[in-house]
């Protein structure tokens, strides 16, 4: 390995982790359990850092992200499978098929504890399978099958095909791909039973290694993976009691996410003017009171008004509803929500407010395997090339496009789950791809950042939000950092056309993200109960690290967020890739309270770079590298 951490200490069971990394070769069908090393842990923690490290490390620069050569890594955090509220977390990792970037992806449900209790904190999958197979784990016995027999299957599908297969004294779970993924379609994800690592391709990876699917039964118990239980249960009761307490993550408060889920905030961004409408070409949309949360919650929640139905494991904010279609056309039609990212982009931004029509749009991104937001993006962009005469309906299989088509966004899901016609293939591919092909000035208008589409928050009426997207290591992203709340819910009383102070916000909740959440195996919506140093306060005596304080915890993620800096770095990505759409720079938002404003991102992005120790075009300098213990990156990057 490398230089300082050269003593392999391994982590023991019982330290916050299940102390070994699984590593699968599909092409030379060798599985090969490692022990995870100690110092590697306490640098990187979990999940998002620990992943970072092993990608960075065992793949070399220019690395096809569809070749045998990539890897594809889910990895748990030191909080997932405890005791910890919502310690359900699991994330994918690798170099995106989209951007050609750095990828993570994260996910809920149970399939993370349940590999955390079966003996590992994550797999390392390697190579190409000949032909279709699955991995099936049950603690220590590990096999790859053969999945001829239900390839081509939908999600759902292959969930159901699995359990009954692998039927036991306790339920397997699931992670797979659909036909999109199959297919390699860009915008492929994966589900793990209805939840979804959904953006950037992951589902694209795992099908050009011929992978359909990870079953995994463990018979694990959470109280195993603690150091030290009796500060960690201290630690856990404070966070349950931060929770239950909060407007919003507290379950019998009104308005609270367990009531309308994570569409409550729709009125609030709607009435700030940064509620993506029509491919971005507004951020108000008029007919919002159809689709925001407390319509969701009369109207296709089941039953109404209820707490969530279908929560992720050891979860007590209950975020997740059903949604029950009753009657019309597509009467029998069940989704787990929509949620708030989706109902913004089938909804408002393809100009659609058919409260049922999303649901199935949305049913359907589920059933194929597809990343909702990023269809929804490439369904408006598409229906304003139509609505502009760039496209016809020879293009769209006849499908009337424009905006407001419930039915014609339906057809659209669907056509790109399924590979059909011409439209379909356009879909599944994304904005940037579709762009490049339709040319005639389209690309200014392909709502995107390094090729992933921008999710449910205009930034012309949060520049802190544009300065987030831009720079993000994956592409677009509303959670890295969420500054919407702040800008755009008033939830600190920052000024959302101010550029001033907007790097600082977006330099120290990236670093407190990343540690924090997306690296310890818990969701982020405990961020709206309680503070990253809670998370802290039972990161600790769960894997018995002695951080000598919160800061140095933080500066981990400042550790996590340069290594992912430096992956893109080394895969040629630049300054130039730090950027926005021309719409979003140029085109000043026609009304609401943000009326007149572009994303200033020239006076935000230097004083970024900065911040973060990084020189004029983007790139981590050598002393920053040092000071953060990343010496082995430095000769990838400098030589």
């Amino acid at each position: 390995m490398f230089s300082q951490f050269k003593e392999r200490k391994t982590v023991a069971k019982g330290y916050g982790f299940a102390g070994t990394i699984l590593r699968v070769n599909l092409s030379t069908k060798d599985i090969k359990k490692e022990p995870l090393n100690k110092e590697i842990a306490q640098k990187f923690l979990g999940a998002k850092g620990l992943a970072a490290y092993y990608l960075f490390t065992e793949t070399k620069k220019g690395v096809k992200p569809l070749g045998p050569e990539n890897k594809l890594i889910f990895m748990t955090g030191p909080l997932t499978g405890t005791r910890a509220p919502c310690g359900n977390r699991f994330c994918v990792c690798t170099k995106s098929p989209l951007t050609g970037s750095w990828v993570d992806s994260h996910s809920g449900g149970i399939w993370g504890p349940e590999l955390k209790w079966a003996g590992y904190d994550g797999i390392i999958i390697e190579g190409k399978a000949a032909g279709p197979v699955y991995i099936w784990i049950e603690d220590d016995k590990v096999t790859i099958r053969d999945a001829k027999w239900f390839w081509g299957a939908n999600t759902f599908t292959t969930e159901r095909l699995l359990k009954e297969k692998h039927v036991g004294n306790r339920m397997a779970r699931v992670a797979c791909i659909g036909p999109a993924g199959e297919r390699q379609a860009l915008l492929a994800n994966v589900i793990s039973e209805v939840r979804a690592a959904g953006r950037g391709g992951h589902g694209a990876v795992m099908g050009s290694k011929n992978l359909k699917a990870i079953a995994v039964r463990g018979h694990g118990k959470p109280g195993d993976l603690i150091a030290d239980p009796v500060k960690f249960d201290g630690a856990v009761k404070v966070a349950y009691d931060k929770l239950g307490k909060s407007p919003v993550t507290g379950p019998a408060v009104k308005g609270a996410l367990s009531i309308m889920g994570t569409s409550n905030i729709i009125r609030g961004i709607n009435a700030a003017g940064g509620w993506p409408t029509r491919n971005f070409q507004t951020g108000i949309f008029e007919k919002a009171s159809e689709i925001e949360g407390q319509a969701l919650t009369k109207y296709l929640y089941c039953p109404p008004v209820s707490p969530g139905m279908v929560p992720c494991w050891n979860c007590p904010i209950l975020c997740t509803h059903l949604s029950v279609i009753k009657k019309g056309k597509w009467a029998g039609f069940a989704d787990e929500g929509p949620e708030y990212e989706d109902v913004t982009l089938l909804g408002a931004t393809c100009g659609v407010f058919d409260r049922e029509a999303i649901a199935v749009a949305e049913y359907f991104c589920d059933f194929y395997g597809l990343d909702a937001i990023s269809i929804g993006g490439t369904i408006a962009f598409l229906m304003e090339c139509y609505e502009k005469k760039l496209i016809a309906q020879k293009d769209t299989d006849g499908i009337d496009l424009k905006f407001g088509n419930a039915d014609a966004l339906v057809q659209a899901v669907m056509r790109a789950g399924a590979g059909y016609g011409k439209l379909g293939p356009l879909v599944a591919n994304g904005s940037k791809k579709a762009a490049a092909k339709i040319g005639r000035g389209s690309a200014k208008f392909a709502i995107h950042v390094k090729g992933l589409e921008i999710p449910a928050y205009e930034p012309r009426a949060a520049q802190g939000m544009g300065l987030a997207y831009a720079r993000s290591d994956r592409g677009a992203c509303h959670l890295r950092p969420w500054t919407a709340g702040a800008e755009m819910l008033g939830l600190d009383g920052i000024n959302p056309k101010e550029t001033k102070g907007k790097a600082q916000l977006v330099k120290v909740s990236t670093d407190a993200t990343a540690i924090a959440f997306d690296s310890t195996g818990i969701c982020l919506f405990v961020a709206f109960g309680m503070g990253a140093d809670d998370v802290f306060n039972m990161v600790v005596p769960a894997t018995g690290f002695q951080y000598k304080d919160f800061s140095e915890f933080v500066t981990i993620g400042e550790r996590i967020n340069n290594l992912t800096r430096a992956f893109n770095t080394r895969e040629g990505l630049t300054k130039k890739d730090d950027t926005l759409p021309y719409r979003l720079l140029k085109e000043k938002l026609p009304s609401g309270p943000c009326k007149g404003q572009v994303v200033k991102l020239d006076k935000m992005l230097p004083e970024y770079y900065k911040l973060c120790g990084w020189d004029k075009t983007g790139k981590p300098t050598k002393n920053k590298l040092q000071a953060l213990g990343l010496d082995f990156v430095i000769n990838q990057l400098y030589g």
